[in-house]
């Protein structure tokens, strides 16, 4: 088959998946060619070869950085914690992010290395909250070689500069020599690192994590990409490390000072306001009366300085202190783009500009349109998205009516994802450049905001649902030539389990999240190509009505020829009930006779580790009699099922 063809299988497929049509085939696969008996059948073409089998695409996001990145990391000795290397390395754990996502776009690296009693305090990027630097860039890369994964930085936008991040490039990948490349030996690490994939900021689009930019969506996508300013009105001031409300309050004592949020500032265009009553700004404070209400302004840090009550007046102590100004000019990803591409030609630097609306990527014109219309589809190197399943947002649901609901909603949600990265990249390959691509820097399913609306199954997230609903993702994103993919999250705050790869320390208990990676491991790192695969007659699962449809495919697969002639085939249950048994038709690819399998499924769909039972879902390993070109096989219902089939050999 050839791509665009098995392409538009594909997006066929997910549009299926998505309750867009009712059948499991395109129209041309719709002549006969199922199982005469109605069971599905699964073909494979091992010649038809497309993508390389990336092996990041059982990435996962790091989340947070401070407070030892969650208790990964043990700062009183200067190395990850006990547990977690061999469990991330058993798990086969290929990329992760950092510093994060949300909590992390007000990062500021510089205030992150070398000695940690000189390093500065950190702006926690969704409550404005002072963290710690402890885990910084030079001890993620640590991690990164004991786990032995590969990074993916998430460069902050919102309150940094190309300069500021060209140096981060050069602090990671320059040599000695250089004036970054020695800083960097300085602190211990004197090979370069070579980190090869950044991204610019993270999820800019969203209602909270606009930061500086306009509330306006499509002012808001031109400021992302070309730069801009800003008005901001009666916001909060704080200090460079502190956003937080108690931060713009006066404590009564005189020459304190603040900043506001989003520096710099377009010179007298602030009006700072202590309570409700304006005060005036002043060059400096030396000839100001003793109840003179005035400041003093620094534009291009942002920081605000009051008097000592002989030479200005002191706010009054409770008041809080807000500011409205012009935030900018700030630069764009096009100018980010051009000065890291500067220092290391090499990087690939994406941009984060994919916002979805209700089960779907928002409609109108997306970033690679806006930059191809201004000369710039050149200055990017791909596009990350975030394709998750917000039950709230997309099936407009308030909680589970039932457990197995939320089984069915995630499945739901997982088809419309893959056509969300799907039409992304039908959109880099109308107006991007060649070799743009798209990657997944973040996934998954949940109630965004808490649990709280999950009673009837609490523990959706970090049960054999979820591993399923991975499951799936990443073979459909192997279909699409994703480069990386970064679920959603490495760890979690607490010792228990929530949305996360691994239970909170010190027990760091492995999700079935983390046993299916261990089992697809030799799939994504087995350093193949994507073959063609196909289900056809597939089985569908009913559900009840949502905006996402009333039904799914039961059978989601991919398949993959690896370095050593191998033929790999991963086929994913999502039934929570019901074993499907299904022809696996091989075509003319030459087998032995005996093949490897490997299942995970646990006892039921709700199935998970915990810290008591850290084994209920594992992998169970056995040999099938593969002759001729079809192999029968029944897949457990709730399963991930993997198939490696050995080359004969003369």
């Amino acid at each position: 088959m050839s791509e665009m063809s098995r392409r538009h299988f594909l997006y066929g497929a997910v549009a299926v998946a998505a309750g867009v049509t009712g059948t499991g085939c395109t129209p041309e696969d719709e002549q006969g060619k199922g199982d005469p008996g109605g069971a599905p059948v699964i073909t494979i073409d091992a010649h038809g070869r497309s993508f390389k089998v990336s092996p990041y695409m059982t990435g996962v996001n790091g989340a947070k950085w401070y407070d030892d990145a969650y208790g990964m990391w043990d700062s009183e000795h200067n190395r990850p914690a006990p547990g977690i290397v061999e469990k991330i390395k058993r798990s086969g754990v290929g990329m992760i992010r950092y510093p994060g996502g949300t909590s992390s776009n007000l990062f500021n690296w510089k205030g992150a290395i070398g000695p940690q009693a000189d390093r500065t305090r950190q702006l926690e990027g969704k409550h404005g909250a002072t963290v710690d630097s402890r885990f910084g860039p030079d001890e993620y890369m640590s991690f990164m070689r004991e786990v032995g994964a590969t990074p993916q930085i998430m460069a902050p936008f919102a309150n940094s500069t190309p300069g500021e991040i060209a140096d981060w490039v050069a602090y990671m990948n320059a040599p000695r020599g250089t004036k970054w490349g020695d800083l960097r030996a300085r602190n211990g690490h004197p090979e370069p690192y070579g980190v090869h994939y950044w991204e610019i900021g993270n999820e800019l689009f969203g209602k909270y994590q606009r930061y500086w930019m306009s509330a306006d969506d499509d002012k808001a996508m031109r400021q992302y990409a070309f730069g801009g300013t800003q008005r901001q009105k009666r916001q909060h001031v704080g200090t460079p490390t502190d956003h937080r409300p108690t931060a713009s309050v006066s404590n009564g004592q005189p020459n304190q000072t603040f900043t506001v949020w989003y520096p710099p500032v377009v010179p007298k265009s602030q009006t700072i306001r202590v309570g409700d009553t304006t005060w005036h700004g002043v060059a400096n404070l030396g000839s100001a009366g003793a109840d003179d209400p005035v400041y003093t302004f620094d534009p291009s840090s942002g920081t605000i300085h009051f008097g000592d009550g002989r030479h200005g007046k002191i706010p009054q102590k409770g008041l809080k202190i807000t500011a409205d100004y012009d935030s900018g000019p700030h630069a764009g990803f096009v100018d980010y783009y051009t000065k890291m591409k500067a220092v290391d030609p090499t990087i690939d630097v994406l941009a984060v500009w994919a916002p979805i609306e209700a089960g779907k990527l928002a409609a109108g014109k997306g970033f690679p349109e806006l930059l191809a219309e201004h000369g710039h589809a050149d200055k990017y190197d791909g596009m990350a998205i975030h394709p998750y399943t917000n039950f709230s947002r997309d099936l407009k649901a308030t909680g589970f009516p039932d457990k197995r609901a939320g089984h069915d909603y995630q499945m739901l949600g997982e088809a419309a994802a893959a056509k969300m990265v799907s039409d992304l990249t039908a959109q880099l390959h109308e107006h991007g450049k060649d070799g743009a691509y798209v990657a997944v820097s973040e996934c998954g399913a949940l109630f965004f905001g808490g649990e709280r609306d999950s009673d009837d199954y609490p523990q959706f997230s970090y049960a054999m649902s979820h591993a399923l609903y991975m499951a799936s993702q990443w073979a459909r994103f192997a279909d699409l030539g994703v480069r990386w993919t970064a679920s959603n999250d490495l760890i979690g705050e607490k010792p228990g389990l929530s949305r996360t790869l691994f239970g909170g320390a010190p027990g760091f208990v492995r999700t079935p999240d983390a046993i299916v990676r261990e089992q697809l491991s030799d799939f994504f790192h087995g350093g193949g190509h994507v073959v063609d695969s196909e289900v056809r007659s597939n089985a569908e699962v009913s559900t009840r009505e949502t905006p996402l449809g009333s039904s799914y495919e039961a059978l989601v697969t991919a398949a993959a020829v690896d370095k050593d002639g191998a033929l790999s085939v991963l086929v994913v249950n999502r039934s929570p009930d019901k074993d499907i048994t299904s022809r696996v038709e091989l075509g003319n690819f030459q087998h032995a006779d005996t093949a490897d399998v490997s299942v995970v499924a646990g006892t039921a769909y709700d199935g998970f580790n915990s810290g008591d039972h850290p084994d209920a879902v594992t992998i169970k390993k056995s040999h099938a009699t593969a002759k001729g070109d079809s192999l029968n096989w029944t897949f457990a219902a709730h399963s991930v099922t993997l198939l490696r089939f050995p080359p004969e050999r003369p």
